[in-house]
C-alpha cells in the first residue's frame, strides 16, 4: 500500500514540477519558489515510501 503511495506522490511531484517550471519560463520568474522546494521534498518523500 506504502509503494502505491510512494508511486502517486512521485507522479504529483514530478507534474507539478514540470508545470512550475514551464510556468516560470512562460512569465520570466524566477524556476526555483518556495512551491518548487515543496515539490521536491514531496518528491524524495515519495521516493523514500517505495524504498522502505
Amino acid at each position: 500500500m506504502t509503494i502505491l503511495l510512494g508511486i502517486g506522490l512521485i507522479i504529483l511531484a514530478i507534474f507539478a514540477i514540470v508545470g512550475n517550471i514551464s510556468n516560470s519560463k512562460q512569465f520570466g520568474r524566477k524556476i526555483l519558489s518556495d512551491k518548487l522546494y515543496f515539490y521536491i521534498l514531496v518528491l524524495v518523500g515519495g521516493i523514500v515510501l517505495i524504498i522502505f
